[in-house]
């Protein structure tokens, strides 16, 4: 029965879905555009900062627990955000600027790699992103789904007096924000332990 809601509710709500993908798929172009044609000193300067993570990973100098809090920081800084502006109006509009801004960095992130790397990059690019952060879009992509439908609801509410049971829908939305934070946390936990074990076996490929 699960099954057959979800893919009802996926059937149902398909064109919005197609809408914020797209903003992801737009968000991920253009970070990699934008990675190529920064400045040679950003350019300079983004590559000594990703050499000395590389040097700090190969002697071991990382502090993991540190790393997992900003991981889970700014993971969390994102799901807050999401939820706060899904309770007013303007939700429609940020929202999607907030996918659309994370999928921005995921791009720029992959983009520079290659830029700075060559072909070792694409790889040292990928796995640097994947699996967690593309995880981490698809739980924003949900967050963005159910907060922006909060929005509008809200708005028809205000200028057409179209009614809605906000309760039964806050208590969906948040249980989509329980699950979306506890996938968020394992994706942390992911990029902070497995993650930089992967990029330290791929960095033989760097010169």
């Amino acid at each position: 029965m699960k099954k057959q809601g979800i893919k009802h509710e996926l059937k149902k709500n398909k064109y919005k879905y197609i809408f914020l993908f797209t903003i992801v798929i737009l968000g991920i172009i253009t970070g990699i555009i934008l990675s190529n044609i920064i400045s040679y000193n950003d350019k300079k300067e983004i590559g000594e900062s990703i050499s000395n993570y590389i040097l700090n990973l190969k002697a071991h100098n990382l502090n993991y627990l540190s790393n997992l809090i900003n991981s889970l920081s700014i993971n969390f800084i994102y799901v807050i955000l999401i939820f706060i502006l899904s309770l007013s109006i303007i939700g429609i509009i940020f929202n999607p600027f907030i996918l659309y801004f994370k999928s921005f960095i995921v791009g720029f992130s992959i983009g520079i790699m290659i830029n700075i790397y060559g072909y070792a990059g694409i790889l040292l690019g990928i796995f640097s992103v994947f699996p967690h952060e593309f995880i981490n879009l698809l739980m924003y992509l949900f967050l963005s789904f159910y907060g922006i439908k909060l929005s509008i609801n809200l708005f028809l509410l205000i200028f057409s007096k179209k009614q809605f049971n906000f309760s039964l829908y806050m208590k969906k939305f948040l249980k989509v924000i329980c699950a979306s934070s506890i996938i968020l946390i394992i994706s942390s936990l992911y990029e902070t332990f497995l993650s930089d074990f992967v990029i330290k076996v791929f960095t033989f490929l760097i010169k």
